[in-house]
């Protein structure tokens, strides 16, 4: 994290009164920031043991995340979009003492817990310290099955991957990145903090947007884009999704340059409809155990379908069709738990085409039908989901009789004739016979990303009518 705090008091130096960041709220410029973070790190410097933020974003979560990293701390995000019982738990599992906040309300019901401002104005005869290392940050994974886990990371992690990506995505001071998905996840504290940061580009951070990722209104996302005009943003598919169908022929605004996109598979025939309309979006692929990011296609070098390159320094091979991760990105482990292995078994099935990676599943995702057929259900969803009007979906087996069953979550009506029209390439053993239709609201069934929560897919899937979709007796048997 050197990188990140030189660049940041370099910037405070040279480019005093440009503008680092804006929110909803206000703008703060280089060198206020910097007076605000070593400020708050001055407060922080007091404080023991692990530290939260209770913040939804925007530019005081932006100098909390990098005053505790500052201070050496170890910080632990309380994400808007966990339930009140996940947040509970993130808490105590990481014996959370203080947390930095301006909504003290939100923990009113903890007076044990320290409670301190982001707010608080900057004094400007704080010097801006040199960063001496040590601080981690504890990342927890959104809880598919039980309670989340925490993903202990520090210095090497985040210096492999902003090292990585910087030459990856090649920003400087004349780019502008669109901040959508939350700070509290990862993937957007490296894009959407550290990497503008090092490269001195301005970062506009807009909460409306980020609502659309849980089912708000899109108009919000697309004012942010056409206001703004970007030059960098990163997004999952769903949301990509939504924008590609709400611009229909319309182009994105020509300001773009990189769009990332990650968190869950994008169907190729997505990517070229968002291509075609002037979005320049590359997927990449990534997990919080490695640092967020494993591969990432390159500007110049992009291949729908494929998740790009490896990341330089780190190393992937296959064993038995899993995606193994080897190099510096490693997290260090997990939060009350052994010391991560050197070589990170993903749990995700992949292989390479030339020296692209390709991603083809969950492993624990496998379904085994009656008849002893292995199915990826991500090989099925892919398809529907590259309908720009269906968020994501989710195939499962049903109890009763062992029937696939498909759910559709759609924010436009789509006809199960469309859909059977998408699946029709797929083997007889691998068509669902029965779907669900339903819409982003539906509770608990979709994380920030996009991607299903299979445990409420499978139960929705056992417990909801379903309608028939192309069944056959062949289909059925097989």
């Amino acid at each position: 994290m050197k990188q990140v705090f030189d660049a940041l008091k370099r910037h405070s130096q040279s480019r005093s009164n440009d503008i680092a960041f804006e929110d909803d709220i206000g703008r703060i410029s280089w060198s206020k920031l910097a007076m605000r973070v070593e400020s708050l790190a001055r407060t922080l410097d007091a404080v023991e043991g692990t530290i939260g933020i209770g913040l939804a974003g925007g530019i005081d979560y932006v100098v909390a995340d990098l005053a505790l990293t500052l201070s050496g701390k170890r910080q632990v995000p309380l994400p808007f979009f966990f339930s009140t019982a996940q947040n509970a738990h993130v808490l105590m599992d990481a014996k959370v003492s203080t947390v930095v906040t301006s909504n003290p309300e939100l923990f009113s019901a903890l007076p044990h817990l320290k409670l301190i401002n982001p707010v608080a104005m900057p004094s400007e005869t704080c010097a801006f310290r040199p960063y001496a290392g040590g601080a981690e940050r504890i990342i927890y994974t959104s809880g598919s099955s039980g309670n989340p886990k925490g993903v202990v990371l520090g210095d090497r992690q985040l210096d492999a991957s902003i090292s990585a990506l910087s030459r990856v995505i090649a920003a400087d001071a004349k780019d502008t990145h669109l901040s959508i998905l939350p700070l509290a996840q990862l993937l957007e504290q490296i894009c959407g903090i550290f990497l503008p940061i090092v490269a001195g580009a301005k970062t506009v951070i807009r909460f409306e947007a980020t609502r659309s990722l849980f089912g708000a209104p899109i108009e919000p996302l697309l004012d942010a884009f056409e206001t703004t005009r970007p030059t960098t943003s990163l997004l999952a598919p769903a949301i990509l999704g939504r924008w590609v169908n709400a611009l229909g022929t319309k182009a994105a605004p020509d300001s773009l340059r990189f769009v990332a996109v990650g968190g869950a598979s994008s169907s190729p025939s997505l990517i070229n409809a968002a291509q075609v309309i002037g979005i320049p979006v590359h997927e990449g692929y990534g997990l919080s155990e490695c640092c967020a990011v494993v591969a990432m296609n390159r500007p110049g070098d992009n291949h729908p379908g494929a998740v790009g390159p490896v990341l330089d320094g780190l190393n992937v091979s296959l064993e038995n069709g899993e995606i193994v991760v080897s190099g510096p990105t490693v997290m260090q482990g997990y939060l009350n738990g052994e010391p991560a292995p050197e070589v990170w078994h993903t749990g995700d099935l992949g292989h390479f085409e030339g020296d692209r990676l390709v991603v083809d599943g969950r492993k624990d995702a496998l379904l085994v039908t009656g008849a002893g057929r292995n199915i990826s259900p991500e090989w099925v969803e892919q398809r529907v989901n590259a309908d720009p009007r269906i968020v994501s979906s989710a195939l499962g087996i049903r109890k009763s009789d062992g029937a696939l069953a498909l759910i559709v979550v759609a924010v436009a009506p789509v006809s199960s004739s469309e859909i059977e029209t998408y699946l029709s390439d797929l083997p007889i053993y691998a068509q669902p016979t029965a779907l669900i239709m339903t819409d982003p609201s539906e509770a608990g069934l979709l994380f920030p990303v996009g991607t299903p929560n299979r445990s409420v897919a499978a139960s929705l899937i056992n417990t909801r009518s379903t309608q028939p979709l192309n069944a056959t007796p062949e289909s059925i048997a097989s």
